[in-house]
């Protein structure tokens, strides 16, 4: 059952007020003394009214509060707000915040003292900061740029990768409007304002890469997507721009297109049938050579097998082949074999095998050479008759 005040400094106009109040209320001489306290500072101390009454108010507050110098200066000032911690009964320390004031009661001059319990509000406080250090960490450390824009462009953060990719400081670029800086070229820009389009429409934008521009006027490659900060209950809050670097990517893929090609006219040029399969046997590139054999089209065989050109029982010799390279890794070379066509004629064939690897060093698929030995094999039997007459 809950205790009721016993004290009765207060009058009655003035206890229906001290009670209802929605803090822990304390009536308190200039030296501390606790003259009246209402009921919340019961369940907020743990101290009943006997207890509070005889206690100063030094007395629930941490040692390292100098309540003295407090008291000086609220005659000062008449009164003052601040957040300090409390301890209770039981010893333990909890967050307040505390707001003071001056009156005279009877003619003494008497403090008011509500302290409210803002443990919640620390504890907000602390996962927000916390989640605003993880924001931060994750907004510098990125390896791309990174823009915060509200809805006209202009900007409200931008991280150090982003300045550094377009060559200027953070007071070049804070408060502007990124859309007329002339950072963007008419692609991009486009490209961007499209962007933040799609994401009022369907609240996700899909990533594309196009250009930018630096301070010099150094057009570069660069990837651009876009996401919208969210607040709490999914309102909108600002649009983010992620820029990233391509230029390295791009030489990497024209380099490796320019291998590519080097590759096929070697290929091409050559009389042999040559083949790179994957590890269920598909072709992923082919010869012009191999593809004149099955009289497809190099693309024709893309993605398909032996057994879509060639009889069963000849596709399942290759097949067989192809997983003993890919189970074992052992090379097969110079390995003879009779062909014998639609039409009913007879090719020999000389057949090479190794395994394809990838940048861990594990077995991806095959790669083969086919020479065609008929004229060969021909020579021989006809030296082998010559040489037995």
């Amino acid at each position: 059952m809950l205790e009721e005040p016993k004290n009765k400094s207060l009058d009655g106009r003035y206890k229906t007020l001290f009670e209802s109040v929605n803090a822990a209320a304390f009536l308190i001489e200039l030296d501390g003394k606790i003259l009246e306290a209402n009921q919340k500072s019961y369940w907020l101390s743990g101290y009943n009214w006997e207890d509070l009454t005889k206690m100063n108010i030094s007395d629930v507050f941490p040692k390292s509060v100098d309540w003295s110098q407090l008291i000086e200066e609220i005659m000062s000032k008449g009164g003052m707000n601040f957040e300090s911690e409390n301890v209770r009964k039981d010893g333990t320390f909890f967050p307040v915040s505390v707001s003071t004031s001056l009156f005279k009661l009877d003619e003494k001059p008497v403090m008011l003292a509500l302290i409210w319990d803002i443990t919640e509000r620390k504890q907000a406080e602390k996962k927000l900061k916390e989640s605003e250090e993880k924001y931060e960490g994750l907004f510098e450390c990125t390896i791309d740029g990174m823009l915060v824009l509200d809805a006209r462009g202009e900007i409200l953060d931008v991280n150090s990768r982003a300045l550094e990719l377009f060559g200027l400081k953070e007071e070049d670029m804070m408060g502007n409007n990124f859309l007329s800086m002339g950072l963007l070229t008419p692609k991009s820009l486009s490209i961007v304002v499209n962007q933040f389009q799609e994401l009022l429409s369907k609240k996700i934008a899909v990533s594309q890469e196009t250009e930018a521009i630096n301070r010099d006027g150094v057009i570069f490659d660069v990837e651009l997507s876009s996401f919208f900060l969210v607040k709490k209950d999914n309102e909108i809050d600002n649009f983010v721009l992620v820029i990233r670097d391509i230029r390295d990517r791009k030489q990497a893929e024209i380099k490796l297109s320019h291998e590519h090609g080097l590759l096929q006219t070697l290929m091409d040029s050559v009389p042999d049938s040559i083949y790179f399969k994957d590890d269920e046997n598909r072709f992923v590139m082919v010869n012009k050579a191999k593809a004149a054999h099955s009289n497809v089209k190099p693309e024709e065989m893309i993605c398909k097998t032996d057994f879509d050109f060639f009889p069963e029982e000849r596709a399942r010799k290759a097949f067989d082949d192809d997983q003993e390279v890919i189970c074992t890794g052992k090379f097969i070379i110079n390995k003879i074999e009779k062909l014998t066509r639609i039409d009913g004629s007879e090719r020999w064939v000389s057949v090479t095998k190794i395994p394809r690897f990838d940048a861990e060093g594990n077995i991806i698929g095959t790669m083969g050479i086919s020479r065609d030995i008929t004229e060969l094999k021909r020579l021989e039997e006809l030296y082998k008759k010559e040489t037995q007459q």
